[in-house]
């Protein structure tokens, strides 16, 4: 290995020092093998799983997973746009929540929108503050501290969907989606989740993803029935070292009907939903909600 790299695998291994934990490699190898039941039984999140996970450890892996997070984020924007060019005004009031450290709306606001940002972690705020000019705030989108019928487009974007164990808290994220926009607003969510694949059994449980460095991250996902969606640990493997392993996370599953039902008792009036063909990787699946 070249010795260069070793300053950034020591930044790496600060970072998920302050989220994850380092465990036994044979006990990381039996979670990545052992049957689905007993998996599940060890991989139950906690209620509160999305302030444990989405911190220092997460941003410094979202990084390096990202690719060319530039080019991402170009391709995000793409989206967004086409969705306003054929359904809002030239120029609509956008919320994007969770905004993370403001990849989309710092982009947005480049170019002339009028973008909030809201997020739970205050590192992820300081990060978008510093670099852009869009309004950030502290906010949880159970609850959203925006007027009624003031957002034209709300951005819930890769994944930030589906968090919450209770499918109440989750009816009230929707409900919160509604009840900020304006007449004719749209909600675009956007899932890299295959959930038709899961949810038919088609799914691939163990991903390995290369992080540099000789780092890898490793994810194992499991279709959680009574939970309605997949229960997950992560492990990043770093040279010489036992694994770090990640808290135990969940994302909610929806097929066309779940959306159908769910966004109606919203009060949402139109669904359209756009996939990927199976088999096409990476998968990306954009839904549009209409008030």
């Amino acid at each position: 290995m070249d010795h260069r790299a070793w300053p950034q695998v020591t930044t790496l291994d600060a970072a998920l020092a302050q989220g994850f934990r380092q465990v036994a490699a044979d006990s990381a190898r039996h979670l990545w093998s052992c049957p689905d039941a007993e998996f599940l039984a060890a991989a139950r999140p906690d209620p509160d799983w999305p302030r444990q996970y989405f911190g220092a450890a997460y941003a410094a892996l979202a990084e390096r997973f990202a690719g060319d997070p530039a080019a991402r984020t170009r391709r995000d924007i793409a989206t967004i746009r086409a969705v306003i060019a054929e359904h809002l005004a030239p120029r609509p009031r956008i919320l994007d929540i969770p905004c993370g450290t403001g990849r989309h709306a710092n982009a947005l606001a480049a170019e002339g929108f009028d973008v909030i940002g809201l997020d739970l972690q205050p590192g992820y705020l300081r990060t978008a503050r510093a670099e852009g000019s869009a309004t950030y705030a502290a906010a949880d989108m159970r609850a959203l501290p925006v007027a009624t019928g003031s957002i034209d487009l709300v951005l819930n974007m890769w994944n930030s969907l589906g968090y919450f164990l209770d499918a109440a808290e989750e009816a009230a994220t929707l409900a919160e989606f509604r009840r900020v926009l304006r007449p004719g607003g749209k909600v675009l969510v956007q899932q890299d989740l295959d959930a038709p694949a899961a949810l038919g059994g088609h799914w691939l449980q163990h991903m390995k993803a290369p992080l540099g460095d000789g780092a890898w991250l490793l994810v194992r996902q499991v279709p959680d029935a009574a939970l309605g969606g997949l229960a997950c640990l992560s492990w990043v493997m770093l040279p010489g070292q036992d694994p770090f392993q990640g808290p135990a996370f969940f994302l909610r599953l929806r097929d066309d009907a779940a959306w159908a039902a769910e966004a109606a008792a919203a009060g949402f009036a139109k669904v359209s939903i756009a996939r990927t063909p199976p088999g096409v990787a990476p998968h990306e699946t954009v839904v549009l909600l209409g008030a």
